[in-house]
């Protein structure tokens, strides 16, 4: 069987998705930077976001979901609660699928670059865009567009392959 993780980066302005198959030929399947919604009507998201994931789910047959855990921006609670909201529809939907879910710490994230760039691990590092970019790129020869799509394909890396132990 394959295995096919829906990877997220989370956000409601710029969702980053992709498929990624991880057995057999490795391979970035789809990946888009999404906006599923607005301060202004925030818990409307699953109007797009719900049918987006049954969409994938009929066309590419996920098993999984890899997320990276959503953050808490201080002095911005309406943004980190609609970051959340998102990440518990995602989540969501997938316990009602019956799919595999896993979440991962931005640390996890950093570590996973730091370690594939060979780069010493600490806590201040913080990854620049086109550091993700190229480990999404030594892994699969290619690489999406937009750094969230790189972050959601990180995400399944990290969290269902042994390619990048984070």
């Amino acid at each position: 069987m394959s295995k096919v993780v829906l990877g997220v980066d989370p956000g409601y302005r710029n969702l980053g998705l992709a498929v990624v198959q991880l057995s057999g030929n490795p391979k970035i399947l789809w990946s888009d930077s999404i906006s599923v919604g607005t301060h202004e009507h925030g818990m409307s998201f699953s109007k797009v976001l719900v049918p987006k994931l049954e969409q994938l789910d009929i066309h590419f047959g996920i098993n999984s979901i890899a997320m990276e855990t959503p953050p808490f921006i201080q002095r911005q609670i309406k943004t980190s609660a609609l970051l959340w909201a998102v990440g518990s529809i995602i989540f969501t939907w997938g316990h009602m699928q019956g799919k595999e879910r896993k979440h991962c710490s931005p640390i996890a994230i950093k570590r996973g670059v730091s370690k594939v760039l060979g780069i010493p691990w600490n806590r201040k590092f913080i990854p620049k865009k086109n550091q993700v970019k190229e480990v999404v790129q030594k892994v699969f020869g290619s690489a999406p567009r937009t750094s969230h799509e790189n972050d959601a394909v990180l995400a399944a890396l990290l969290l269902y392959s042994k390619l990048i132990d984070g």
